[in-house]
């Protein structure tokens, strides 16, 4: 976030406290030779007046309490501190004499210099250089004094009970830059110092040998008063125009990125507020501003870091002298001494005006910010986030709307918000989506029942939300919960007896099921109903019909218990056996009988559904074939379709027959796999006959219409078919005098057979199906085009090389560049190509008709040897001369029209400057000069042509009439000097005065500027000229 999109807010009020001796002989804070001040205890003011005067003011009084010579003639006291509740700390100096640092008691009234408690000398040399920068600890043991030379002296001892006190310099700058600021760590170990061009730590124990134990930053320093320490000891903060860095005691660092020019001082309000003070920017003053008529000079700034805002920006009259904290009746202030008399004093307003403030300007997202920060009560939050709700609903950002109802369900209605954004009072798909997050969000906070689940898919599917909907599956259990973590496919048991028994109805499937299918959402409709469906038809539906994926059903037909299978394969396996005719068969032997084993489901997506494909393809005459070919192709992951012994009581083949029809081939495989089965387990004789009967018929039916070289094969089988059936009758006959026999067995009948012997005709031909393999051609990349020219370079001839570039050149026109250094590298290859006419022909000039390489990069490879000749660049360098020549003829035109251009500019902004003529207001593609979002109102527009949202803008008041106003916040500072500016016109034209005092200074030589500047600025006007 950018420092300019910064927010304003006026979080922090501004009240000055004037003097009300100013002007009088005994003036309190607004005394002009003050020269330093402290608060003292609450509500007292320590100040230092007349160099070495020390006063104590009580400001709730407004009275001097204690007042005393601290030093004799010739000192200035230049800092004044207040420590542990009744010490006062001062620092004078008198040049070519030590720096005299004196403790007073201030329990004791002292009444002269000599009433101090403890005295510390402090020299620097010659003491010919003031102290910059001075840190005391707050019990008095140690003491840093910087000086302007660069000098750090480190004190310590135990001055309160003026013990003595040991003094060591513990760094002398070598460049003699002066020490800008010095700061204790909050346990006094370390002590931040800064120069002009460094940050160091120093530590205040044992011996560093005059050197910094660490350099923090050693490129850039700091300005005098441009450093402060955090409010916890924990952090030096410093301050530049372009950031404010955070140095912790173990040399960790933090920035933030800021652009505020004109710094002048730095104060850590508390953890989160910094203030910074700042110079304003104004017009030069000319020589007749020998007084000073500028009131506004600087500009005081609260820095919220910790949200990223503006608390405050006002300005300041008057230079600053000093910034403290201050205690005014109970209550703790930052408080801004300025030379004009006056004491600004800084307080943060409380949260409920911050929250007007904030919700005023409809910046919600603060409000919300500022009352979690307050600790404000979760009912209070609610409600700001129901004003933020509604707010976002009211500008149709409805989206995040929801989310802000959704956290304020303790002041909302929830029947409220799904009526807002509900599916037959909208066709806004977006109104839709916030729907089904709030549907969501319930579910997931168990507040859902199943008209919610069903609403909340219907919006899913409206919406064409398939991620969505694979979430709701995977997330949402058949126990009606909304999971934080995906369920498994594992989990989507069959023998879930807790589920498939139960009446307890999670939504409507049925309708949700219709929906799916008929937006096209049919892999998750599978999915949905795989999941809560408790009829396995009806995924079995949805595979074939609508995924149109026969082999995933195929597999899902396989993970059934075989009851499930039986049933699903009778009302599937005809259109199962046209899709995938080998793959079902198989299916149908193994269940038919009595090696069928459910498998493990593992989606509808696998490996080798190609592989299956191409396996469909083949026709299978016999039982045996199939079942080698089967053998081959089946996998790890599948079960062989050969199991030693039946596992359950195989059905009767008859129920599948009718889904044999049109599928002759498939139903002798089938028929022959059944046979094979009875043959094997001594199956019913009656069961077997029908089996018998069936395949006898089909194979005349095949000798019939099969193609000729396969009649006279299935003449045979259907020869041996009939023998077997004539045998099964005749030992079925005889096995009929066993009483036991009798009653297991039934009358084997073949006489069904030699009615289809005498009905069937031989002659059809079928023709069979070529499968055609596709070939795909492979293409060169670039990778493979560019190594395949370097080893044809160093492998082949130089003519191979030309026709490869010849052939891929218009492919990858890099190659042209390539052959461009390769063929100039010896004269024997640029002949073997035929020489330089060839070369400039399909290389050079391939070169430069593509723009691969800039003329001069193309003369420097031509030039790397001694290949080509002068000739060969001529025509290159003449016409590249005349293309730079009409450039340049180019150049000056178009200067021409630059000027031409420019005139126009200029007329046009004579014109637009006239005050007669009406402005025009663009609002289009304009942006707030604040906040640079789009315009929406109410805004503000300045003649300045800037633009603003109101609620951006501070207003501020008139002391005229009372009424409020706005200024343009870009504009103000030069406002507010054009003002100044005419202030002293005004001034100038009414006190002659002025011009008497600049035309007597000694230091001006140049009169007569003088004179004209005067007449210049108005002097001579006779409206204001005295009587």
């Amino acid at each position: 976030m950018s420092f300019q999109s910064w927010r304003q807010f006026q979080f922090f009020e501004n009240t000055p406290v004037r003097d009300p001796k100013i002007g009088s002989d005994s003036p309190l804070f607004s005394d002009p030779t003050l020269s330093a001040a402290c608060p003292a205890l609450e509500d007292k003011l320590l100040i230092a007046v007349q160099s070495r005067i020390i006063k104590l003011v009580n400001l709730k009084s407004l009275e001097v309490e204690l007042e005393f010579e601290a030093y004799s003639e010739g000192f200035q006291v230049t800092y004044l501190r207040f420590v542990s509740g009744k010490y006062i700390v001062s620092a004078a100096e008198q040049l070519g004499k030590p720096c005299s640092i004196k403790i007073w008691k201030l329990d004791k009234h002292p009444r002269n210099e000599f009433d101090y408690h403890s005295a510390i000398e402090v020299k620097n040399g010659k003491n010919t250089f003031p102290l910059s920068a001075i840190s005391i600890w707050h019990d008095l043991t140690c003491l840093a004094i910087g000086f302007v030379n660069g000098r750090i002296v480190l004190i310590r001892g135990d001055i309160i009970r003026d013990r003595g006190s040991r003094q060591r310099i513990i760094y002398d700058d070598p460049n003699k830059e002066p020490i800008t600021g010095l700061m204790f760590d909050r346990d006094c170990r370390t002590c931040f110092a800064s120069t002009t061009s460094g940050i160091f730590l120093f530590n205040t124990t044992g011996r560093n040998n005059g050197k910094p134990d660490s350099v923090l930053n050693a490129k850039t320093g700091l300005d005098l008063n441009c450093s402060c320490l955090s409010s916890d000891g924990q952090e030096f903060i410093c301050c530049s125009a372009k950031s404010l860095d955070f140095y912790k005691p173990n040399g960790e660092k933090r920035s933030l990125v800021i652009e505020l020019p004109l710094i002048k001082r730095i104060y850590a309000v508390d953890r989160h507020h910094i203030l910074i003070l700042l110079g304003v920017q104004t017009s030069n003053n000319t020589a007749l501003n020998v007084a000073n008529v500028t009131t506004t000079n600087n500009r005081a700034i609260v820095l919220d870091i910790r949200n990223k805002l503006i608390a405050m920006n006002t300005l300041i009259s008057g230079s600053v002298l000093d910034i403290f904290s201050c205690t005014f009746s109970g209550d703790p202030s930052v408080v801004l001494l300025t030379s004009d008399g006056t004491l600004h004093k800084i307080d943060e307003k409380p949260i409920k005006e911050k929250l007007q403030i904030v919700e005023q300007k409809e910046l919600f997202t603060v409000a919300l910010d500022l009352a979690q920060q307050c600790e404000l009560s979760s009912l209070e939050i609610e409600k700001i986030r129901k004003k933020y709700a509604e707010h976002l609903y009211k500008n149709n950002l409805k989206t995040e709307a929801i989310e802000q109802y959704l956290q304020c369900l303790n002041v909302t209605e929830t029947s409220e918000v799904i009526a807002k954004f509900g599916i037959n009072s909208t066709s806004d798909n977006s109104s839709v989506a916030d729907l089904s997050y709030y549907l969501l969000s319930m579910m997931k906070k168990g507040m859902s029942g199943s008209d919610h689940v069903t609403l909340y898919i219907i919006a899913l599917i409206k919406l064409k939300n398939e991620k969505g909907i694979e979430q709701f599956i995977t997330h949402f259990s058949r126990s009606g919960q909304y999971l934080d973590e995906e369920e498994s496919e594992e989990d989507w048991r069959q023998n879930d007896e807790s589920y498939y028994f139960s009446d307890t109805e999670l939504f409507d499937l049925e309708l949700i099921l219709r929906l799916l299918q008929d937006s096209g959402f049919f892999l998750q409709s599978f999915k949905l109903a795989r999941k809560f469906s408790k009829d396995p038809a009806i995924v079995v539906e949805i595979l074939v019909d609508g995924l149109e994926d026969p082999y995933s059903a195929l597999r899902y037909i396989k993970s059934l218990p075989v009851d499930d299978a039986l049933r699903v394969l009778v009302a599937f396996s005809k259109k199962l056996l046209e899709l995938l005719p080998n793959d079902t068969n198989a299916l149908l032997i193994e269940l038919f009988t009595g090696k069928y084993q459910p498998l493990k489901y593992e989606g509808v997506s696998d490996p080798v559904v190609s592989r299956r494909e191409k396996f469909d393809k083949n026709v299978f005459y016999s039982y045996n074939s199939f079942i080698e070919y089967m053998k081959n192709v089946s996998t790890s992951k599948e079960q062989d379709i050969i199991s030693p012994v039946p596992t359950y009581q195989p059905p009767k083949p008859t129920l599948i027959f009718t889904s044999f029809i049109n599928q002759p081939f498939e139903f002798v495989v089938f028929l022959e796999a059944c046979l094979g089965s009875y043959n094997e387990f001594h199956g019913f004789d009656h069961d077997k006959q029908l089996i018998l009967t069936t395949l006898y018929d089909v194979y005349l039916t095949l000798a019939k219409d099969d193609e000729k070289g396969r009649q006279q094969e299935w003449r045979d089988k259907a020869r041996i078919v009939y023998k077997e059936s004539t045998k099964l009758a005749t030992t079925s006959g005889a096995s009929l005098d066993s009483s036991s026999a009798g009653r297991l067995n039934k009358t084997v009948d073949n006489s069904l057979m030699m009615l289809i012997s005498q009905v069937n005709n031989f002659e059809a031909v079928l023709e069979g199906d070529d499968l055609q393999d596709e070939l795909e051609l492979a293409k060169f990349g670039k990778l493979d085009l560019t190594y395949k020219f370097r080893s044809l370079s160093l492998t082949n001839d130089a003519k191979t090389s030309l026709k490869f570039i010849e052939k891929f050149g218009e492919q990858e026109p890099v190659l042209y560049s390539m052959g461009l250094s390769h063929f100039i590298s010896s004269k024997g290859m640029m002949k073997e190509i035929g020489g330089e006419a060839v070369f400039r022909e399909k290389i050079l000039n391939k070169v430069l008709e593509k723009d691969l390489m800039p003329l001069l990069d193309i003369l420097q490879v031509l030039s790397s040897s001694n290949v080509a000749s002068f000739g060969l660049v001529q025509e290159i360098l003449i016409e590249h001369i005349r293309s730079e020549s009409q450039e340049i003829r180019n150049n000056k035109k178009l200067i021409q029209s630059y000027e031409s251009e420019l005139e126009e500019k200029e007329n046009k902004l004579k014109s637009l400057t006239d005050d007669k003529s009406p402005a025009q207001i663009k609002l289009k593609n304009q942006a707030c000069n604040i906040c640079q979002t789009a315009l929406s109102a109410p805004l503000v527009f300045f003649k300045c042509d800037h633009f603003y949202h109101q609620r951006c803008l501070n207003e501020e008041e008139s002391l005229e009439n009372n009424s409020k106003f706005f200024r343009c916040p870009q504009c103000i500072v030069d406002f507010e000097a054009s003002e100044n500016m005419k202030h002293a016109q005004t001034e100038t034209q009414i006190d002659t005065e002025l011009l008497n005092l600049a035309m007597n200074d000694e230091d001006n030589k140049d009169r007569f500027k003088v004179v004209t500047d005067f007449i210049g600025r108005g002097g001579v006007e006779s409206s204001y000229m005295r009587a």
